[in-house]
């Protein structure tokens, strides 16, 4: 029971040394006082003149008042009782098994806590600590048993990953270094199988010599995580299902479309019927904001498999087609556009127009691609449009044929011969063509060639020094079959061979498909045509990649561990620690990565073996003795009162005032009694309130993240002596606020950390934060990431700045523009052009208008709401000697000089009001800006 027995205040048990002076301090007791009768002539006869000598202390009463000072003592330590491991692991290693895949992300806390707290108990048991994850890494970690503290470190660096586990993998390695010996081993499973839960934990139990002994924790089946099947494509329409594991109770689930700068295009709810493992909606959005979603992502479930992203392949493209012969209705298999249109048809948009008009309207409308079979020549006012619309970044597919090899218009990636070449005819010496592998240079590159494909014929490109960076696909003999080049911003691609089959079977074959798959890639999106260009081939060989997932599903910088993926493997490419989920780049193009799942994937963890012990993931709970000890400290403080009165002979006295002794009975018991019982004269909203209304206070929203939370707290406290040192400002302590408990009505500023997963206030949050703003109070959001720019309407966003979104989106709160150079802000006590804090590149937002009552409904004119990125809390934090917590960059000491300014600034403009834009400050301002 000791070894669970902790202390929040550990240092208070320094009183225990006084225990030998008080002590000596009680030893002695005034003597009894005499009953003498009156008589005053006996009495002062029978008085003797003597030295008097106090009584000495009774050693039971002295026994009670010790313990009572050692219970007092130990009360103030506040002592936590909590369940230890150390016991069960007296004597033997420890080994964690820690499953860090994408399943453990959504109570990753928890599991840390779990961990962190298994440690502990190695440490007090003295015994060493190894630490194994099971997601595969590409450097092979240590499995040997080292300090509980150090273990404990590399716990706390711990992250879930966006992999899946390869347990056998890690057991392999445990079984080369785990030979003998005793070993006591604990394996935090993220709950799932991922088929081999059941000879893992086999394996574990045969470690060191068959003598390991195995404890589970998992998290219960109904706490298992849901994940997103890849989406479809369905008449125009996205086709989103969730997923989960077995034998689950009804549950609805929202599953949302985002754009690459975090804007919700859409959402919907999928609804998983009692035990059912898949749910299935769909998202219908205009074909401009379908190209515009990057991330389908399932609401408040927090792992990369809950994620989706779309790239360049889901963008829906616009084609129009257009043939220079056609054939009538009854023989579609010959139409020269046939197997184009059936190729591209699941993947685009398509139109013929029938008119020149026609065709200039899709063209001004941004047409993506505009195909044309066998035309030689178009009209001289065709060739003006489609090459303008070329220039602003179009794409021309071209084929040939016979009119096409007569003649042939400027609009062709290179010069042809007139003519067309034959192959394997009666007047040809030579047979048909095979194709030959694609460059790696190729957009073409990585798809696998058909043997079976033939050329027939053929138009030639004429030699030229020039022709060999022009050339996609080639025949064996070497003959161009696919050739483009670059206008403007757009691009032309010709195919020497006719769309049908007249001059090969390449129309025919599923290569076909792949290849023009690859060339809408490079089109531009549907309504984006007319002004951006289309993606750049790019030469290297691989993509790139430029941002990954975490487990939790958020974008990251790629690590150094991660490998560039060959072009012919990005579309069958698995997540692996050397390629991560995420987005991968190559020139212009764009690939995702994603940790596709099937209902297979989501079984949970069967039957483990016997010698097996199985716990849920819960921390057992501690018990506070703080309350106890107190309690029976004033029990025995009322029995000292009673042997004190007793001792001293007015214990008689007081017999007769019996009404007397039970008000000290009742009052001695009411200490003692637990808090609920004893109605409280007022309530502890009546207290806070009074607390908050007697001094001006600054506060700060609580996070639940006890690090950012006491972070805030200290960024508050330093900012406050701060204002105490150089304004008339002395501010109390700050005080941490429950926006859905605490009144917030009496806090000039409040000052709100958002962190990544930070979700939308509950809506009496929501009304409280209303009325805070209208009436005159002022927020001040603070995303702490370096760099943020909250301005960006394109490119992926962090999650802080999606949390943000989320928090504000239903507030009252008029348009935010960056702060103006003439805002009160930034001469509200000094004079500031920049608002640092902790970072610097972050900007400070306000309310346009300098937040009136014409803009928001404000009170008092002053902006309700500051928006800023810089970690202000972090540059203000201070410990006790006043020194700071926190190191800021770049800018050093000079910086967070600036950024307790800026905190001075936004103080005294929250209380004082924008009075500084008076005119009457106007002389001041410029003769200090003079000096």
């Amino acid at each position: 029971m000791l070894q669970g027995l902790t202390f929040l205040t550990p240092w208070a048990l320094a009183g225990l040394l006084a225990l030998p002076v008080i002590w000596w301090l009680l030893r002695f007791t005034p003597p009894k006082p005499q009953h003498v009768r009156f008589p005053p002539l006996r009495l002062l006869l029978e008085l003797i003149p003597r030295e008097e000598q106090p009584d000495k202390t009774p050693w039971w009463l002295m026994l009670l008042r010790l313990a009572l000072a050692s219970l007092l003592i130990f009360a103030v330590a506040h002592p936590f009782l909590a369940p230890s491991d150390a016991p069960r692991l007296a004597g033997n290693p420890l080994l964690i098994v820690v499953d860090d895949s994408w399943a453990a992300a959504k109570d990753w806390d928890t599991r840390l806590a779990v961990l962190q707290d298994l440690a502990a108990s190695a440490q007090q048991a003295g015994v060493p600590v190894a630490v194994a994850a099971t997601s595969p890494t590409t450097r092979g970690t240590d499995l040997v048993p080292q300090a509980a503290q150090d273990a404990l470190s590399r716990i706390t660096a711990l992250e879930p990953k966006a992999l899946q586990p390869d347990r056998l993998g890690l057991l392999a390695r445990l079984k080369q270094t785990y030979r003998d010996g005793g070993l006591s081993v604990t394996w935090l499973s993220d709950g799932l199988d991922h088929g081999s839960a059941g000879a893992f934990a086999e394996g574990l139990l045969s470690l060191a010599g068959g003598k390991a002994s195995l404890d589970v924790i998992a998290a219960p089946a109904g706490n298992l995580p849901l994940a997103l099947a890849a989406p479809q494509v369905e008449s125009g329409r996205l086709k989103i299902a969730a997923l989960r594991p077995p034998a689950a109770p009804e549950a609805k689930v929202v599953a949302r479309a985002l754009a690459g700068n975090g804007r919700s295009l859409a959402e919907t709810t999928l609804t998983l019927g009692s035990n059912a493992q898949r749910a299935e909606g769909f998202i219908d959005l205009p074909l401009e904001l379908r190209n515009e979603v990057e991330r389908v992502e399932l609401s408040g479930e927090r792992s990369a498999a809950a994620v989706y992203l779309l790239d360049d392949r889901w963008r829906r493209k616009t084609v129009s087609l257009m043939a220079g012969s056609t054939l009538e209705s009854a023989q579609p298999l010959l139409s020269p556009l046939y197997y184009v249109s059936r190729a591209l048809e699941p993947y685009t948009e398509i139109s013929e127009p029938k008119q020149s008009a026609d065709l200039k309207n899709q063209l001004d409308a941004g047409l993506s691609v505009l195909a044309l079979a066998d035309i030689g020549v178009l009209p001289q006012d065709e060739q003006d449009m489609i090459s303008a619309w070329i220039e602003r970044g179009g794409l021309l597919l071209r084929f040939a044929g016979p009119r096409m090899a007569a003649a042939q218009d400027p609009l062709i990636p290179v010069t042809l011969r007139e003519g067309g070449r034959a192959l394997g005819s009666a007047l040809s010496w030579e047979t048909p063509q095979a194709l030959q592998s694609f460059p790696e240079s190729s957009p073409f590159a990585g798809i696998t060639l058909d043997s079976s494909v033939l050329v027939n014929r053929q138009v030639l490109a004429e030699p030229a020094a020039d022709l060999t960076p022009k050339v996609w696909a080639s025949l064996a003999d070497g003959t161009p079959l696919v050739t483009a080049e670059r206008r403007g911003k757009g691009m032309i691609v010709l195919f020497h061979v006719t769309a049908n089959a007249d001059w090969s079977n390449l129309p025919l074959s599923g290569m076909f498909v792949e290849m023009l798959r690859r060339i809408l890639d490079l089109a531009p999106s549907a309504g984006s045509g007319a002004n951006k260009g289309t993606q750049e081939v790019a030469s290297q060989a691989a993509f790139t990649p430029r941002r990954v997932l975490t487990g939790t599903g958020d974008f990251a910088d790629p690590s150094p561990d991660a490998q560039p993926i060959a072009a012919a493997q990005i579309d069958s490419a698995q997540p692996s620690p050397e390629h991560p989920a995420g987005l991968y780049n190559r020139g212009g193009l764009q690939r995702a990565i994603n940790l596709t799942l099937r209902e297979s994937d989501l079984k949970p963890m069967g039957a483990l073996p016997s010698a097996a012990k199985l716990r849920g993931i819960e921390r057992a709970p501690s018990v506070a003795l703080a309350p106890y000890l107190f309690g029976l400290a004033a029990l025995l403080f009322l029995i000292d009162c009673i042997a004190a009165l007793w001792l001293a002979g007015s214990w008689q006295r007081l017999r007769s005032r019996s009404a007397g002794a039970a008000v000290i009975i009742l009052l001695a018991l009411a200490a003692v009694l637990p808090p609920d019982s004893v109605r409280a004269q007022d309530t502890a909203a009546d207290q806070f309130a009074l607390r908050n209304t007697l001094q001006t206070r600054l506060a700060y929203v609580e996070t639940g993240d006890a690090q950012v939370d006491e972070t805030s707290r200290q960024g508050l406290a330093g900012l406050g002596s701060m204002l105490v040192e150089r304004t008339s400002v002395e501010p109390g302590e700050p005080v941490g606020v429950n926006l859905d408990r605490d009144e917030i009505v009496f806090f000039p500023l409040i000052y709100w950390p958002i962190l990544p997963d930070a979700q939308a206030p509950s809506p009496a949050a929501l009304a409280k934060l209303n009325t805070y703003i209208k009436n005159g109070g002022t927020i001040f959001f603070d995303t702490r990431e370096d760099g943020a720019d909250l301005s960006s309407l394109m490119g992926e966003v962090s999650g802080a700045t999606l949390a943000l979104r989320r928090v504000v989106e239903k507030l009252d709160i008029p348009p935010l523009e960056p702060v103006p150079p003439d805002h009160v802000l930034t001469k509200a006590f000094y004079l500031l052009q920049s608002f640092p804090g902790r970072y610097e590149r972050g900007q400070l937002w306000v309310e346009t208008g300098e937040g009136g009552p014409s803009s928001s409904g404000n009170a008092d004119g002053v902006t309700s709401i500051i928006i800023g990125a810089n970690d202000y809390a972090a540059a203000w934090a201070l410990d006790g000697r006043g020194q700071p917590l926190y190191a800021v960059s770049p800018g050093g000491d000079r910086q967070r000089e600036f950024a307790y300014r800026t905190g001075i600034n936004i103080v005294m403009y929250a209380l004082t009001g924008n009075y500084k834009a008076d005119q009457v400050h106007v002389p001041a301002l410029l003769e200090r800006l003079g000096q």
